[in-house]
C-alpha cells in the first residue's frame, strides 16, 4: 500500500489524508514531511531543536526568578592557616593571627565588630556614661551559658578584667585596662571606673571572656602551660571538639562544632576545622588539591595565581587598619643609634617600587603610623621621598666612608661580598629579621639593593611565624624588624609607640627613647575633645618623622580565599584584625534550597 501511495499524484494524497476528526491520526502525521520541500523540512527541523533547548532554558529562568534560595543547616568546611596555636585564650592571643581566628569563633566578648565594621554589643545588653566620662556601666545578658553548660555571669567579666591587669598573666592587654577599676553592681551589672576620660574605651573591650569557674584556681605561674589553652571553654557559636597533633607533638588540626546553646545567630556550617601549616605555599597547595576549602590569608604574589588556576575559588579582599613598616631596636645596634643613617636609610627606600614589584599595585604607600582618614593624621608630614644622591651625601657628611678604592657601585658574589662604608673601623651593617612570608622576602630584597647604593650592609633573618614570636619579638632580639601592626578602629597610638609598651608583651616594636612622643601620646588619651587629640597626634608623627625609629612603608590588602562551595561570605567588608573575617560566619554555609517567593 505504501508504495501504491507514493505512486499517486499529491493532491490524491491529501485527499486521502483529509481528516475524518479535528486533529490528524497518527498514522496520518507519518506522511507530513513527504509534503514539505526540503527548505521546510530544515526549517521544521531547526524550529524542533530550539524548541527542545529554548524550554528548559525558558522555565529554568522563569524558576529561578520565581524561586529565592536560602541557605541550609549542613557542611563541613576546613580552612588552612599558617602557624600553629599556642594559646587559644583571648587574654593571651592578640599576638598571634592562628590564636586570635579561633579565639573569634569560640568566644563571647562584651563588644564586637559586625561585618561592617560597626561596634555593637555582645554579651551586653545596654551600657551608659556618667557625664564626666569615667564610669561605664553594663547590664550583662542573662541567656549566654559556656560551653560546659555553665551561665555566663557578671563574676565572669570582672575576673577577665582583673586578669588581664594582672603582671603575671602576662597579657598583650594589659596597657589597655591600666588604671581601670572593675566593681560588681550586682548580678545582671557591673562598672568599669577609668582614670581619666579616655574616648575610644569601648573598642577596647572586645577581647574575649573566660570562664572564673575553671581558670579561678589555675596558679598565675602556671596560666601559660595549662590545658584551658589548647581545649578551650568559651561561650562563643562554636565549642572546642578536638585537636591532633604530628610526631612531634605540634598541634596539626583543630576541630570545632557548633554550640547548641549559643544565644545569637548560630551558623549554618555545623563543623569548621583548622589545619596549619608551617608556611603559606603549602596552604596554598593544600587548596589546589582541595583538603582544604580556604586559606586565612593569600599572599599578594599568588592571588593572580590562584585566580588564573583556581576557577572555582573565590579571593576575597578585605580593608584592613594596618601597616607595615622596618622598625628600629636602637638598643641592639649602635649604627642605628645615628640619625644620619636613619635618615639616609629612610631616603633611599623606593615604597613605589615594593608596592609595583610585591604587590602589582595593590597596596598604599605609608609615611606615619595614623592611617589616613583617621582623626590626626598629617598629609603634610615629611615624607622622606626617595632620594639615593641625599641618602649618600648624608652618610658622608656624617664620616661613614668607604674604603679606599671602593664605591658602592661594586660587585657582589660569592668571590667579592658586599664592602659597606665604615666609621672609626665599624662597618655600616645591620640585620633585619621577618616572618617567612613571599611578601617580606620580597619586599627585604628590595630594601637591600637600595642599600647596597648608598653603602649600607643589611642583612636577612627568616623565620617561621612561630619562631618570630617566641625567638625575636618577645624578647626583643632584633636590630631590625619588618613587620605590621593593625590599629585597630580607633588611632591611638600609645599601644605601639609609648615607651612603656617596648617590654614584653608590650606591643612597642621601636626601640627607643622619646620624652617628648611620650608626653604627646599620654596627652591625647587624657582627652574627649576631638580637636585636642588631632593636635597631639599631628604633633606626635612630627617628631617621628624627625627621629625616625622606624621606617613606614605600606598599607596592603588582607586577602584570604574560599571555595565557592561556601556561600553567603560579604563581597566588601572591613575588619579591624584578621581574625574580624569571621564576623560573618553566621551567614555563611555549603548547603541550599529554593522556596518559591
Amino acid at each position: 500500500m505504501f508504495s501504491w501511495l507514493r505512486s499517486q499524484p499529491d493532491e490524491t494524497i491529501v485527499f486521502l489524508a483529509r481528516p475524518k476528526h479535528a486533529f490528524p491520526s497518527r498514522h496520518q502525521l507519518t506522511y507530513v514531511f513527504s509534503l514539505w520541500t526540503l527548505r521546510q523540512r530544515v526549517v521544521a527541523l531547526i524550529a524542533a531543536v530550539v524548541f527542545v533547548v529554548a524550554t528548559p532554558w525558558t522555565f529554568g529562568r522563569w524558576y529561578t526568578n520565581a524561586t529565592v534560595v536560602i541557605p541550609q543547616h549542613g557542611g563541613s568546611y576546613t580552612e588552612g592557616m599558617v602557624g600553629s596555636p599556642e594559646y587559644i585564650n583571648p587574654l593571651l592571643s592578640p599576638l598571634s593571627d592562628v590564636d586570635s581566628d579561633l579565639v573569634r569563633l569560640l568566644f563571647s566578648s562584651l563588644f564586637q565588630y559586625s561585618q561592617n565594621g560597626e561596634l555593637q554589643p555582645d554579651l551586653v545588653t545596654e551600657y551608659s556614661i556618667s557625664e564626666d566620662q569615667l564610669t561605664y556601666t553594663f547590664t550583662v545578658r542573662q541567656d549566654a551559658k559556656w560551653h560546659d553548660g555553665e551561665p555566663v555571669t557578671v563574676d565572669d567579666m570582672l575576673f577577665t578584667v582583673e586578669s588581664i591587669q594582672d603582671p603575671v598573666f602576662q597579657s598583650p592587654l594589659q596597657s589597655s585596662l591600666d588604671g581601670v577599676t572593675a566593681t560588681r553592681i550586682d548580678d545582671t551589672h557591673f562598672s568599669l571606673k577609668l582614670a581619666q576620660p579616655y574616648a575610644p574605651f569601648l573598642t577596647t573591650l572586645t577581647f574575649g571572656i573566660i570562664p572564673q569557674h575553671l581558670w579561678y584556681d589555675v596558679p598565675g605561674q602556671n596560666v601559660r602551660f595549662t590545658e584551658l589553652n589548647t581545649h578551650p571553654i568559651g561561650s562563643g557559636p562554636y565549642a572546642f571538639s578536638q585537636l591532633t597533633r604530628d610526631s612531634t607533638g605540634a598541634i596539626k588540626s583543630v576541630e570545632i562544632k557548633e554550640y547548641e546553646d549559643y544565644y545569637g545567630a548560630k551558623p549554618f556550617i555545623p563543623k569548621f576545622t583548622a589545619v596549619f601549616f608551617p608556611e603559606s605555599a603549602l596552604a596554598q597547595e593544600a587548596l589546589r588539591s582541595k583538603k582544604v576549602d580556604g586559606i586565612a590569608f593569600v599572599p599578594a604574589d599568588a592571588v593572580q595565581e590562584i585566580r588564573k588556576k583556581e576557577g572555582d575559588v573565590n579571593i576575597t579582599n578585605l580593608k584592613i587598619p594596618q601597616y607595615t613598616a622596618l622598625f628600629f631596636n636602637q638598643v641592639a645596634n649602635k649604627q642605628l643609634q645615628d640619625p644620619a643613617v636613619r635618615l639616609a636609610l629612610a631616603t633611599a627606600i623606593n615604597r613605589d617600587d615594593i608596592i609595583a614589584q610585591v604587590f602589582n599595585g595593590a597596596a598604599e604607600p605609608i609615611f606615619t603610623p595614623i592611617l589616613p582618614g583617621y582623626l590626626g593624621y598629617n598629609p603634610e608630614v615629611d615624607k622622606h621621598l626617595t632620594d639615593i644622591d641625599a641618602s649618600n651625601k648624608t652618610l658622608e657628611d656624617a664620616g661613614w666612608k668607604f674604603p679606599e678604592g671602593v664605591t658602592a657601585d661594586q660587585t657582589i658574589d660569592d668571590e667579592h661580598p658586599y664592602t659597606p662604608r665604615a666609621k672609626n673601623n665599624v662597618n655600616l651593617e645591620f640585620t633585619v629579621s621577618t616572618v617567612d612570608t613571599p611578601e617580606y622576602r620580597k619586599t627585604l630584597e628590595i630594601i637591600q639593593q637600595a642599600c647596597y647604593r648608598i653603602g649600607v650592609k643589611m642583612n636577612i633573618a627568616i623565620f617561621s611565624a612561630e619562631d618570630i614570636q617566641n625567638q625575636v619579638i618577645k624578647p626583643r632580639h632584633y636590630e631590625g624588624l619588618l613587620f605590621s601592626e593593625i590599629v585597630g578602629t580607633d588611632p591611638d597610638p600609645y599601644p605601639f609607640w609609648h615607651s612603656s609598651q617596648q617590654k614584653h608583651p608590650g606591643l612597642a616594636l621601636a626601640i627607643f627613647r622619646d620624652k617628648e612622643a611620650d608626653a604627646l601620646l599620654q596627652d591625647a588619651r587624657k582627652t574627649n575633645n576631638a580637636e585636642e587629640r588631632r593636635l597631639a597626634y599631628l604633633h606626635f608623627q612630627n617628631n617621628l618623622a624627625s627621629s625616625l625609629p622606624a621606617i613606614f612603608l605600606y598599607n596592603s590588602l588582607y586577602s584570604y580565599a574560599v571555595d565557592d562551595s561556601v556561600q553567603g561570605i560579604p563581597e566588601e567588608q572591613y575588619i579591624t584584625v584578621p581574625s574580624d573575617r569571621f564576623a560573618s560566619i553566621a551567614s555563611w554555609y555549603m548547603k541550599s534550597k529554593r522556596i518559591w517567593k
